[in-house]
């Protein structure tokens, strides 16, 4: 298959100045040295997409994302490097971009044709499909400097799909939009434009497990990851929690480097005891530092999962009982311990979890530096038939949404859920009243 996009070796450098007066004197040559340092949005990043696939690109803010499609496309010129492009592309980056905001909505469906290189009766024939599926109304002939950034939206992405692109690059201009809005752009995208190629950068992960059919991370101008749609979201998550919890756990051994002792007057939880020789056992997973995630000053090091108090046997039924054991060490006293699990799907959506605090587990569990066997269990719903991925998760804190994750473990036990009841969506919610009346015709 012929390749639509080539990156070979790209980077973007810009010089980053002090101040605008130092930026002035080496402008004019008053300096024979430079007082400059070089930045690098873009450092040697190289992939290739082969037509009729999907790219999706994420990273944090600031990554570099857009500046790679800026260059992509044409908007930037590269420091190092070079892209082939082989086809037509159509590009929605930043809102405004392309826009005249003096003209109206026609206007520049018009000049966005032209643009691209159609003809005036070419873009004719593309106009009532662009309306209808932006679907503005009458404000298509008000100038667009006035309209919401949700509209905008609705007519760029219009004209954008209605041009024809070998090639579409959209760059989070989607996320401006409503749900519906969005739900309506991601089907098109996936069932009406399968012999395009894509790239797609955005935030959400369920459009880039759905839609991609491989995934680039950037992280500080830097390409670290390339594979598999749910490989990168892990990957990309991982990085993430561990991250932003490293800082958390060095801003807290700056302050206080005994945090940890706090509550000491109140009793550790009790531990049970594990044979020395567990990790030999063949029912126990171990986990990989490549799984693990967050703070880590304490980390989930094996799990073992019975479904019915037996082995599992390679699948799981509505209201099976699954029991998780975990095997925890921590480097330093822990307290308000939170342990939790979440179901993924395929996709990477998180089907259903739970976790001790949201439970009503009591929340002063304090663990000094040590191991613990921990044990979890819950009930499996009734969910449609499908493989389903467990990532169990160690926290420390005492609110839902704001504590420390220490440790995240991801993906790391699967199941294959079978089921002999009718699934009217994912999951079954019996009805629990119903009757019918006649209604008395009084006419």
């Amino acid at each position: 298959m012929s390749v639509a996009i080539e990156v070979k070796n790209l980077s973007k450098i810009y010089t980053i100045y002090e101040n605008s007066m130092v930026r002035l004197k080496d402008a004019l040559g008053f300096s024979k040295e430079n007082h400059g340092r070089e930045f690098y949005a873009l450092d040697h990043i190289s992939f290739s997409v082969e037509k009729g696939k999907t790219l999706g690109i994420i990273g944090e803010n600031g990554a570099g994302k857009s500046t790679l499609l800026k260059i992509i496309t044409g908007v930037l010129a590269p420091s190092e490097g070079e892209v082939i492009i082989n086809g037509r592309v159509s590009a929605l980056l930043e809102l405004g971009t392309g826009f005249n905001p003096e003209y109206t909505g026609i206007e520049n469906i018009y000049l966005s044709g032209n643009i691209m290189g159609l003809s005036r009766k070419e873009i004719d024939e593309k106009v009532q499909d662009i309306l209808d599926f932006a679907d503005i109304g009458n404000f298509v002939n008000q100038k667009v400097k006035t309209y919401s950034s949700g509209m905008f939206a609705r007519l760029a992405f219009a004209v954008a799909i209605n041009v024809e692109p070998e090639i579409l690059i959209v760059d989070e201009a989607l996320a401006v939009g409503d749900l519906f809005f969005q739900q309506k752009c991601n089907m098109y995208m996936k069932e009406k434009m399968n012999s395009c190629t894509k790239l797609l950068v955005t935030h959400d992960m369920a459009s880039i497990a759905n839609m991609a059919d491989e995934v680039i991370v950037i992280s500080k101008g830097k390409q670290v990851f390339y594979g598999e749609p749910l490989q990168a979201i892990e990957y990309y998550t991982k990085k993430a929690h561990t991250e932003v919890f490293q800082e958390v756990r060095n801003e807290r051994h700056n302050d206080d480097g005994n945090s940890g002792e706090k509550n000491a007057d109140r009793p550790p939880v009790e531990s049970s005891e594990i044979d020395a020789g567990w990790e030999q056992d063949d029912d126990w997973i171990l986990m990989k530092d490549d799984n693990l995630g967050g703070a880590l000053e304490a980390r989930i090091e094996g799990c073992h999962v019975l479904i019915n108090e037996e082995e599992y046997k390679g699948y799981v039924q509505n209201d099976d009982v699954v029991r998780v054991d975990m095997l925890i060490r921590t480097e330093r006293k822990m307290k308000n311990v939170i342990i939790g699990y979440q179901m993924k799907d395929k996709y990477g959506n998180i089907i259903f979890g739970e976790n001790t605090h949201s439970s009503g587990f009591p929340e002063s569990t304090i663990l000094p530096d040590g191991r613990y066997l921990a044990t979890l269990s819950f009930k499996w719903p009734c969910i449609q038939e499908n493989n389903y991925f467990l990532t169990l998760g160690l926290g420390e804190g005492n609110h839902e949404m704001q504590h420390i994750i220490q440790c995240w473990a991801h993906s790391i036990f699967e199941f294959r859920n079978i089921t002999n009841l009718p699934n009217h969506g994912l999951f079954n919610q019996k009805i629990d009243e119903y009757k019918i009346q006649r209604v008395k015709n009084n006419a």
